[in-house]
């Protein structure tokens, strides 16, 4: 049948959607298929099979044509789903007329688009018309559709279709120029058809060539053609713990008299986890803690690392992925209140030979700051559940063993000594003391305080001590001793001082003390009249201004030209 006049040729996509629903375990494991239909092909024309594989041998697959709330669409009723079968046929001929009613329907049911056809002479409009489909095991009656679904893709063009050996060519008898979408395969599953490698309208209207098709791989793999229906076969369960991806090659034979053509396509069919191995360790499943420098709140103490072949995804959507729960089984108050254990898992293929599994690591934290004076040994005991594991192996037993230290607030030098100009400025660094084991605390607070080391000192001599003071580190438990009052470094009479430095623990008991001696060098007097002051050192833009200025900080009473080039 030729075109009518006034309608435009083109392509016209429609989209249908097949569902699985209810509580069984059929599948579809090819999740898009693309066909192409033709004006003037008579009804009964098989267009495509889909194909749903089983959960057991009890299941047995019933395909529906449905549609959602809104309401059907008005070309449902052109096809024809084999309830037993999943063959979509053509439910009637399709005429130019079809083609013009989808031309004419509004954007609520299609999806229009643009495009040029290769010959570039005239665009070709496309539109996405949706339909859907669903499986079930068994009988139903009912158009409300599930939840999974598989989607066809139809390109229904305004031409008849081509003579054999035409324009479509051999090759396109055997493949779509499109390739279908990576079809996959539940592990463990039963052994059945994949995917329908016919292609089903052309086929039907060429039936002079013999067209056949076989599988090839470089190693043996369980998949092979049934040569009766042309359909890709499983033969065997399959486990994706040993193979996760399968490369074959489709050779498709067309014989047309006594000529043999071949051509060749590549498949991946991936297969997909389920929840079939146990967590297991690598290792003891006890682990020493001993906590002492360390007492912050949220440090990280100690990791066990648990393992299991399986995929974990992050949010879980299929009832027989991975979900994991753990559970701290003290009941003891104290540990509670102090201890955490949290989770996170990663993927990794290194450790199961090149598959993907999942490595789960719970991490020991505390929940709040420990006193330095906190000194006892504990046990946390911590379940980890597999809980969609089906065997009696799904849980394993983690064990931190906890030993608290007290951690002492010590000096480890009887008394400091440490040197100053007497030129020094305000602010300038003199040195840095240190309770034992100070840079190694992490939520131990120690607070430093200077005091003059004779407590019947004079006015005059207390007037001197001024020149020193202490003040806590910003970076670290350290206190930092600096020059307080210049002007007393440059009296005279101030020689030697002493101090005694006492440390504190913040919010706890624990003191020490250690003497510091402090010894001036240079001569006493007042700065040199070409001694210029500077609250920074920064604000000299030149050299010879920078090395006449006393700046805040200056260690021997000069600020120090340091060259550059930033800015």
């Amino acid at each position: 049948m030729g075109p009518t006049r006034g309608f435009p040729r083109g392509n016209i996509l429609l989209i249908l959607l097949l569902w699985c629903g209810g509580s069984s375990g059929l599948y579809f494991p090819q999740s898009d298929y693309f066909e192409t239909v033709y004006v003037g092909q008579p009804a009964g024309t098989p267009v495509l099979q889909v194909i749903s594989m089983l959960d057991n041998s009890n299941e047995r697959p019933h395909f529906y044509l449905c549609f959602s709330s809104t309401g059907a669409p008005p070309y449902l009723r052109w096809f024809h789903l084999d309830v037993h079968t999943g063959v979509l046929h053509l439910n009637k001929s399709l005429e130019e007329s079809d083609f013009a009613l989808l031309l004419g329907m509004g954007r609520s049911r299609t999806i229009r688009s643009q495009r040029t056809n290769p010959e570039g002479k005239r665009p070709v409009t496309v539109r996405k018309l949706l339909l859907t489909a669903m499986v079930l095991n068994r009988a139903n009656s009912r158009t409300q559709c599930g939840r999974q679904h598989a989607r066809l893709s139809l390109t229904f063009v305004n031409e008849t279709v081509p003579p054999c050996g035409g324009d479509h060519g051999l090759q396109q008898l055997c493949f779509p120029s499109r390739a279908p979408p990576t079809p996959h395969i539940m592990e463990n599953r039963l052994a059945g058809p994949v995917q329908q490698l016919r292609r089903l309208p052309l086929l039907n209207m060429c039936p002079s060539y013999n067209v056949s098709y076989s599988v090839e791989s470089d190693v043996p793999v369980p998949f092979t053609v049934n040569e009766r229906t042309s359909e890709l076969e499983v033969t065997a369960p399959l486990d994706r713990d040993e193979v996760e991806l399968y490369r074959l090659v489709l050779v498709c034979s067309v014989l047309t008299g006594e000529t043999l053509t071949k051509y060749e396509t590549s498949l991946e069919v991936s297969v997909f986890d389920e929840d079939d191995n146990a967590p297991f360790l690598n290792g003891n499943d006890s682990v020493e803690v001993v906590v002492e420098y360390n007492r912050d709140k949220g440090a990280l103490l100690a990791t066990h690392s648990v393992f299991d072949r399986d995929i974990t995804p992050k949010y879980p959507k299929e009832p027989r992925q991975n979900r994991y729960v753990g559970t701290m089984l003290t009941i003891d108050q104290w540990t509670n209140e102090t201890f955490t254990v949290t989770s996170t898992f990663k993927e990794d293929k290194s450790l199961f030979g090149n598959i993907r599994g999942t490595v789960f690591e719970y991490t020991l934290a505390l929940k709040r700051n420990l006193y330095v004076t906190e000194n006892r040994t504990v046990q946390v005991d911590y379940l980890v559940n597999d809980t969609t594991y089906p065997g009696p192996e799904g849980s394993v037993l983690l064990r931190y063993n906890i030993t608290i230290l007290p951690v002492p607030i010590s000096f480890n030098n009887t008394t400091y000594q440490f040197t100053v100009s007497r030129r020094a400025s305000t602010y300038a660094l003199v040195g840095r003391v240190c309770v034992e084991n100070c840079l190694r605390f992490q939520g131990i607070g120690v607070a430093y305080r200077l005091e003059v080391a004779d407590r019947n000192a004079t006015a005059e001599a207390l007037a001197c001590h001024a020149a020193l003071d202490v003040t806590q580190s910003l970076r670290d438990m350290t206190g930092v001793l600096y020059v307080n009052a210049s002007a007393a470094l440059r009296r005279a009479e101030c020689r030697d001082l002493q101090y005694v430095v006492t440390a504190q623990e913040e919010g706890g008991p624990l003191q020490a003390s250690t003497q510091i001696l402090l010894v001036l060098e240079g001569e006493a007097g007042r700065a040199g009249r070409q001694e210029q002051r500077a609250l920074s050192c920064s604000e000299s833009r030149q050299r010879l201004d920078c090395e006449i200025t006393s700046g805040l900080g200056a260690t021997n009473g000069r600020c120090q030209w340091r060259q550059g080039t930033e800015k």
